[in-house]
């Protein structure tokens, strides 16, 4: 049985460290992490109140993370990192990870 990647997730501003495997959703790390985080339709993929600053290797944005990312009247990209929706973004490497409201 092959072994997981683990990734490091560092939360910014503050930096501190999760080590997670390869794959986990972003919203799965910061309720491990216990951060902050909005998400109203409970991780279903259907709002965009998870919405956060990923920056790093990140699974490619799906056809439904598209669509909700639509409905976000703000820049996508910021300091290289991507605007992302927590609950349908995985972490494919080691990744920082920024909230606006933190």
């Amino acid at each position: 049985m092959p072994s997981v990647k683990a990734v490091t997730v560092t939360f910014l501003p503050d930096g501190q460290r999760r080590v997670v495997p390869t794959g986990r959703r972003v919203l799965a790390a910061l309720l491990d992490a216990q951060r902050p985080i909005g998400y109203s339709c409970r991780g279903l993929g259907v709002c965009v109140a998870c919405a956060v600053w990923v920056n790093g290797p990140q699974s490619p944005i799906s056809a439904a993370e598209a669509k909700l990312l639509e409905q976000v009247d703000e820049p996508l990209t910021r300091d290289g990192a991507q605007r992302r929706i927590a609950c349908l973004a995985c972490v494919e490497g080691d990744v920082s990870i920024q909230a606006d409201y933190w």
